[in-house]
């Protein structure tokens, strides 16, 4: 058995079956950052900001030397000294993926997503085995430190959507007398999650209490109109109408709800404007394109993915995603390997079955018809022919990044993106290697930046490339940056 790591919950230790005493809440903390992923070696200085936050006026007289202390006693508690290595600068805890609880869950999660649509009852069990991984209500359960609180959220997140899509399952392979009691309790502790009311309406009125989902219908519709002035998605009205007339199936037709979007970016930086205006022009309503465009290097593409994940929860029906000549669905077709071959791709993933020789106007005809009556946003980046992908259908939106601008519609909305300011340049590399390196050597700071052309790609790059070189300075960095031309 070994050595093996639990971090969905209190954060704990076994050898060959045998608990470890990890010692304090800072400790632990330590063990939390050095373990998400293992292997990785992380500065000493980013430590200090996991435990200590990035305000240093809060920080204890020797910040780098409680480190020290904590990973000596780690050393003792783990029983085996060779497994924390320490370097110049930093840390690495040589352990395996297999030897922590979350990247098993993470995996299961990721399973279940891909089988969901060709095997529910599969990704069913799967996910239920994922989600048994949980040992407590909060991952990292009593650990401090600002990394263990942002590790939290964003572990209680997911969690949440993979309960929401485990009694989506149930919905889908008619287990609605299951799903009921459990759905009840998330809409009653979620009561402005659409989706959790949706599935539990499905459910209610599948169990033969249409009453009750109309009248939970209502409750959440004026709930929604008092609190934020706002109505119901389309698609939750569309089920309480079906019900209220009494045409809603006892099951209905299973609707692929596709999930392509690419990772998001957690550190982005100075594009709060953007951002804002794409969230208010994505959330209004009617058939939205939104268009990022930069010079290279700019981050349009990293802007376009961040943008498509704030709006995610306004398109409950899925996501659609290509990027260049890659496509969903990975075959070429009839229509073309550029935009027929991405159709036919979006087609499969919505649940169609594209015929092999069909051309691009028929399937246009069948992408318009199979996004009718849903909300789904589609993502294109670099795609040199976006107008036959483009949703024209009420309730869909597009982000498209790096096109031509001639080649958007005219009603389309085009956003700028740019170098960044001096000050958020700075703070793109004072998250990825450090606030207190950056604060050392302002002149080298401001110099690099300048040779990155304030372009957060460029800025990235260099970034990652001192966060992997801890004993360098900035200043070190840019001398061999001039070396090379």
């Amino acid at each position: 058995m070994g050595l093996v790591f639990s971090l969905l919950g209190p954060l704990r230790a076994r050898f060959d079956g045998r608990e470890l005493d990890l010692g304090r809440p800072q400790q632990r903390a330590v063990l939390a950052a050095l373990l998400i992923p293992p292997g990785q070696l992380v500065a000493t200085d980013r430590l200090v900001e996991d435990l200590w936050g990035g305000d240093d006026t809060r920080w204890p007289k020797d910040p780098v030397g409680q480190i020290g202390t904590h990973v000596h006693r780690l050393r003792r508690a783990l029983g085996a000294p060779g497994l924390l290595v320490g370097t110049a600068g930093g840390y690495r805890l040589e352990v395996p993926r297999t030897a922590v609880d979350l990247f098993g869950y993470e995996a299961g999660v990721a399973e279940a997503v891909a089988l969901r649509h060709q095997d529910p009852l599969r990704a069913r069990e799967v996910l239920q085995r994922a989600l048994g991984a949980w040992q407590g209500p909060h991952a990292l359960d009593g650990v401090p430190g600002t990394f263990a609180e942002r590790v939290r959220e964003r572990l209680a997140a997911g969690r949440f959507a993979a309960v929401k899509a485990l009694h989506g399952l149930d919905l889908a392979l008619g287990r609605h007398a299951e799903a009921l009691e459990p759905l009840a309790g998330l809409a009653a502790g979620h009561p402005r999650d659409e989706e959790v009311h949706r599935l539990h309406l499905l459910a209610l009125h599948r169990c033969g209490r249409t009453a009750q989902a109309l009248a939970a219908y209502e409750d959440l519709r004026e709930r929604l109109d008092g609190e934020l002035g706002l109505e119901p998605a389309p698609a939750l009205v569309e089920l309480a109408e079906q019900i209220r007339r009494g045409d809603a199936p006892v099951l209905l037709r299973r609707l692929p709800r596709p999930g392509q979007l690419p990772p998001d970016i957690p550190d982005l930086v100075g594009r709060a404007v953007q951002l804002r205006e794409a969230e208010r022009l994505l959330r209004a309503g009617g058939t939205p394109v939104l268009g990022l465009s930069g010079p290279a290097g700019s981050g349009a593409s990293a802007l376009a993915v961040h943008v498509a994940h704030a709006v995610r929860d306004a398109f409950p029906d899925g996501q659609l995603y290509a990027n260049g000549e890659l496509y969903a669905g990975g075959r070429e077709h009839a229509g073309g390997g550029g935009s027929g071959a991405v159709l036919a791709g979006f087609l499969r993933a919505l649940g169609e079955r594209p015929d092999s020789s069909a051309g691009l106007d028929e399937l246009s005809a069948r992408y318009r018809a199979a996004l009718a009556g849903r909300r789904v946003l589609v993502l294109l980046d670099g795609v040199a022919e976006p107008g036959p992908l483009l949703p024209s259908v009420p309730g869909c939106a597009a982000v498209v990044a790096g096109a031509d601008p001639g080649a958007l519609p005219g009603d389309a909305v085009r956003l700028a993106v740019g170098p960044l300011e001096p000050h958020d340049a700075f703070e793109l590399l004072a998250r990825i290697v450090g606030a207190e390196r950056v604060r050392r050597e302002p002149d080298a700071v401001a110099e690099l930046a300048g040779i990155c052309g304030y372009l957060p790609v460029l800025l990235r790059t260099a970034a990652d490339r001192l966060a992997s070189r801890p004993q360098w300075t900035v200043a070190e960095l840019v001398r061999w940056f001039a070396e090379r031309g």
